[in-house]
């Protein structure tokens, strides 16, 4: 059988066109698998700068030693201490005496007269003298007797004087004369007197003393018990202090007497902090989150022991900052999917609470966000 054999001309044709074909197909191939490398391989890397605001809250704590839920590990102990201290009186004055000397009583009574200590002599310009003890003055005779002014300074210091006895009766009087025998001085002397300074530094130093040695015992006590110490709060109660010299007496020292009784809690410092951060951060609308802690700005003291229950009460005043939260329902990626670059930024910036955004993509050549909301990460800063 002669098989017919088509031209050449016919047979170039055929060729080029299978060739077409074959260029297509491939072009086609490579593009879809372009298409689908970009599909899988894109990425677009989101950061958001939020406003940061603060935020603080006042809560109670609850420290135990067998913490549950919402409780942090502890321990709590109370302790008493007295302690008497002598101190020295730090202040010297110099204070005016009474002008004293010694007089010379004669009287011309047929019977003595005894004049009791303390009995006033009057000079004839009014100033006023007293004996200092009990003297008999005999019939007809004279004793002798010293005497001081009535007030102390330089105003008695008269030297020599005569004086009258005023606490008798005319009649008796007049048979009566008294001068002096040494004359009437004055003078100052030096004395230590106890100030109110003084009791409020003693106090202060031995309350300060007995709060650190309560301190000391406590964390024995709770080290002895395996107590979590890496945290640690006294409370200090002075329930006696009281002085044996009042303030302004003369004394060259007192002693004072300070008791102290004194509340340790312990805890675990890391549980406490991680129960204040949840606090805080529950205290937040729905759309923001707690960046930071401030850990330097915690106040803490001690509510309420219980020793019988072996628990304590503490109140904590935190500070923190927050920010958008990741999960914010504006930063969702499925809203920004397929976007221009400036349009996502726009979009973004527009949000309440967000100061910037900036937008990355991978591959770089891109101008749109992927199609796929799973290849759009927001980290929120």
């Amino acid at each position: 059988m002669i098989t017919a054999t088509p031209p050449k001309e016919q047979r170039g044709t055929t060729t080029g066109l299978y060739r077409g074909i074959a260029v297509v197909f491939f072009a086609l191939a490579a593009a879809i698998a372009i298409f689908s490398a970009y599909v899988v391989f894109s990425r677009a890397e989101i950061v958001v700068l939020s406003d940061q605001e603060e935020t603080e809250g006042d809560f109670i704590i609850d420290i135990t030693m067998q913490a549950t839920e919402g409780e942090v590990n502890g321990g709590v102990y109370e302790i008493s201490k007295k302690v008497s201290q002598a101190f020295p009186a730090t202040s010297v004055v110099t204070i005016d005496l009474r002008a004293e000397g010694r007089v010379r009583i004669t009287s011309s009574l047929s019977r003595s007269q005894t004049l009791v200590a303390t009995t006033r002599l009057l000079t004839p310009d009014g100033l006023l003298f007293r004996i200092d003890k009990t003297v008999a003055v005999p019939a007809f005779g004279s004793a002798s007797v010293d005497i001081y002014a009535d007030e102390p300074g330089e105003g008695g210091a008269i030297g020599d004087a005569t004086f009258t006895i005023p606490g008798l009766n005319p009649g008796t009087r007049q048979h009566f004369t008294v001068e002096t025998i040494d004359p009437l001085v004055s003078g100052q002397r030096e004395v230590r007197m106890v100030t109110a300074t003084d009791i409020i530094k003693a106090e202060e130093l031995l309350e300060e003393r007995l709060r650190a040695e309560l301190s000391d015992v406590m964390r024995e006590k709770a080290r002895e018990d395996g107590v979590p110490r890496t945290g640690e709060l006294f409370r200090f109660e002075t329930t006696r202090q009281e002085s044996d010299v009042a303030a302004g007496e003369e004394a060259d020292e007192f002693r004072m007497n300070v008791a102290v009784i004194g509340s340790g809690v312990f805890f675990d410092r890391d549980e406490l902090r991680g129960q204040v951060r949840q606090l805080l951060e529950d205290r937040l609308s729905y759309d923001r989150s707690l960046l930071h802690l401030n850990e330097a700005d915690l106040l803490m003291e001690v509510e309420k022991c219980d020793l019988l229950g072996r628990r304590a009460n503490i109140r904590v005043v935190a500070a923190g900052t927050a920010i958008l939260s990741d999960d914010a329902h504006g930063l969702d990626p499925d809203k920004i999917t397929g976007v221009t670059i400036d349009a996502a930024k726009e979009y973004l910036e527009s949000l309440d609470g967000v100061s910037s955004a900036s937008v990355k993509l991978k591959p770089f050549w891109s101008r749109r966000l992927p199609n796929v909301a799973d290849h759009i990460e927001v980290e929120v800063r």
